[in-house]
């Protein structure tokens, strides 16, 4: 998304970004404000944030420890390097769900000419909507995944529509209508269309402004690619075959077209906007994204990846450097998360870019605080004893068979998460499954309180890279008998009893693992 809007002003790109570093600064200067964070980041039960959440409440010196700051120093930088450096910035908005003119649809069933529906009209400047997630007569920003060009950013006129709030009164805020009488909206959101897809839409004036200059400055994209009449599928086994391997093959065309559109984007900022070539590159893979996206429904008389290989090879993408920072470091990502051997990228192929997702990079790394510069305002390190007192006694007097056979199970359940790769779309269902499949077999075992302190200064001081997941596997198991052995302070942190610090955001957005911003 942000790789696409067409500006270099580093004054603007400040102001979008603005929202994103005074967050991370928060997290950094603020305990509640990190805390908010953990609860909102860690609603799934395999995460690590319940323990530190419900260790802080419990005793008000646990976030001094160097357990929790090494966690937090940990959680910061992996939000700030794998989420805001690579795109995933905040703002004001939220993935709305695309409905298509209802009252049109009512008209038409009716006799009615559907063509003059009431709720909206055609606009120059743009193309009206209706959600009430945004006030009436705001202006707005649209972004559709994939997402490959300014061409496809949609402006958007926020119009409240009596008919339709008399008609739909429970569409509620996740839901947007968005014109598509006498418009070219689905042509411009890259072959949008009505069967559930989603529209990311914001507010931030910085960014509604370049959708406004997107849509005046850079053509709605049609797609004049002829369909093939005749399917090449049969009823037969060996057609479902061919159709699984296309409907894959679709898949890495999708990733491949949005590769190849990044760089050109960038090459084409770099140079000032002006290269006609590199241009037509990042337009025609728009196009091919499409295509890969409806190959499943019907056959374009194209071959996708034979074209996507072609344009990889044109002289106007291969520079030296070749790689601007952003685009190698999230590659650099999804490398280490994913189970696929991918090509490494040379520390000599990465330069720095005159491109908006580079000046975003570099903005994000000078704006947050470094917090090793302030020493001031570091706080104390207190040892891990004030919370969990290291007791010898305890740790012999524990069930022998019952703590060996409880980290063998979790040692089981972290060695079968590791094998799953990140970076596919169900790695998070598929931790929860392992997760519950772990707790089933810890299901009939009552852990004595012993026992218990034992598997966790286990975890603490011996446990290694099973630490997390057996301090959280032990917490879900038995909270009660969990906290026992730890201190509990007199006094325990009073909550925030309303959610400061993401009011405004959507809260499904920076959930673990499902988030679903356009990068």
């Amino acid at each position: 998304m942000n790789g696409s809007l067409p500006t270099t002003d580093e004054t603007i790109l400040k102001s979008i970004a603005k929202e994103s570093i005074d967050y991370c600064n928060r997290l950094k200067l603020s305990h509640a404000a990190f805390m908010e964070h953990l609860r909102v980041t860690g609603s799934m039960r395999y995460s690590i944030n319940n323990v530190l959440i419900v260790l802080n409440e419990w005793n008000d010196q646990f976030k001094y420890t160097q357990f929790f700051k090494d966690k937090k120093t940990d959680i910061i930088s992996r939000f700030k390097k794998e989420r805001l450096q690579l795109g995933k910035l905040l703002q004001q908005g939220d993935n709305l769900t695309i409905c298509g003119n209802p009252i049109a649809l009512l008209m038409k069933v009716t006799g009615q000419d559907f063509l003059e529906e009431p709720c909206f009209k055609p606009i120059e400047e743009g193309i009206q909507c209706y959600t009430s997630r945004f006030k009436d007569g705001e202006r707005l920003a649209g972004f559709r995944s994939p997402h490959n060009s300014p061409n496809n950013i949609v402006y958007l006129e926020n119009v409240y529509s009596e008919s339709i709030q008399k008609y739909f009164t429970h569409l509620g805020n996740n839901v947007i209508i968005i014109n598509g009488i006498y418009t070219d909206v689905q042509q411009r959101l890259n072959g949008q269309d009505l069967d559930s897809d989603a529209v990311y839409i914001t507010n931030q004036k910085d960014i509604v402004e370049l959708a406004k200059m997107a849509y005046k400055e850079y053509p709605t994209i049609i797609n004049g690619i002829s369909v093939l009449e005749n399917s090449e599928y049969k009823k037969s086994m060996d057609s479902y075959a061919r159709m699984d391997s296309n409907i894959s093959s679709s898949q890495y065309a999708i990733g491949w077209s949005s590769n190849i559109a990044q760089l050109a984007l960038s090459y084409y900022y770099h140079d000032g906007d002006k290269n006609q070539e590199l241009e037509d590159v990042f337009i025609i893979c728009s196009v091919l994204a499409q295509v890969a996206i409806d190959s499943a429904k019907r056959n374009f008389n194209i071959k996708v990846n034979p074209e996507l290989s072609r344009i990889s090879n044109l002289d106007c993408i291969k520079r030296n450097p070749q790689y601007p920072r952003f685009y190698a470091n999230i590659q650099k990502l999804k490398q280490r998360k994913s189970k696929k051997k991918r090509v490494g990228i040379e520390k000599n192929d990465i330069g720095d870019f005159n491109c908006p997702m580079d000046i975003i990079y570099r903005i994000i790394d000078s704006s947050v605080i470094d917090l090793r510069k302030y020493k001031y305002l570091s706080t104390p390190t207190v040892n891990l004893r004030m919370v969990f007192d290291y007791n010898l006694e305890k740790i012999k007097d524990r069930d022998r068979k019952q703590r060996i056979k409880i980290i063998s199970i979790v040692e089981e359940y972290d060695k079968c998460i590791k094998e799953f790769d990140k970076e596919n779309e169900d790695y998070h269902e598929k931790v929860e499954k392992e997760f519950e499949s772990c707790m089933q077999k810890l299901n009939r075992m009552t852990i004595k309180s012993n026992t218990m302190y034992s598997l966790i200064a286990y975890a603490f001081y011996s446990g290694g890279s099973i630490c997390d997941r057996l301090l959280t596997v032990l917490y879900d198991k038995d909270s009660d008998t969990f906290l026992s052995c730890f201190k509990k302070s007199t006094k325990s942190p009073r909550k925030s009893q309303e959610n400061t610090y993401l009011q405004g955001f959507s809260k499904s957005t920076y959930e673990e693992g499902h988030e679903r911003n356009v990068s």
